[in-house]
């Protein structure tokens, strides 16, 4: 997926929310040798509340002379990424050449998406969003994105998936993780 600075408000327009949304999975999948299959009505609804969200928060959030940041825009979305699940389902490029073998890390992604691969598609969306605004700034220091663990993906996944985490939680990460 290309971000750049037309990305994040180009998502605001349902026709590219698709297709950036799609080449984001496509790339997440690729190396596991899977497929995804999307419920169109499910993308719709998370491009409708993902819209009715930043609406509200237009409208009521305090100090919002250049309009909602990036983290906050990411959280809500990946908020109704991760909770409508747009993704239903993979085909499975390997079952259809069955002589193959699957490297040890083809297992390992194949293993994790077939575990979280809902929230990590959600997650990772979001961070590589924020990621190009934070590598973009003047004054980070690291001028590097963040490595992140399979450890720390695990445990954000297992939130994701088994707690309750608010688009304000998923904000708080996303800043911490560019501080």
């Amino acid at each position: 997926m290309q971000i750049d600075d037309k990305t994040l408000p180009s998502l605001e327009v349902f026709d590219s929310f698709k297709k950036i949304f799609e080449a984001h999975v496509r790339e997440v999948t690729k190396d596991a040798l899977l497929s995804p299959i999307y419920s169109l009505p499910r993308l719709r609804d998370v491009h409708y509340a993902w819209r009715q969200d930043m609406s509200r928060l237009s409208q009521h959030e305090e100090k919002l002379a250049n309009g909602l940041d990036h983290s906050k825009q990411c959280a809500h979305l990946v908020y109704w990424l991760r909770r409508q699940s747009p993704v239903v389902d993979y085909n499975d490029w390997h079952a259809l050449q069955e002589d193959e073998y699957l490297y040890p890390e083809e297992i390992e992604k194949r293993d994790f998406i077939a575990k979280y691969g809902s929230e990590f598609i959600a997650f990772d969306f979001g961070f590589q969003i924020c990621s190009y605004y934070a590598l973009e700034r003047l004054d980070n220091p690291l001028h590097a994105q963040p490595r992140l663990t399979m450890d720390y993906l695990t445990d954000v996944c297992h939130m994701l998936k088994f707690k309750h985490a608010s688009p304000h939680a998923l904000y708080l990460i996303y800043e911490s993780l560019f501080l």
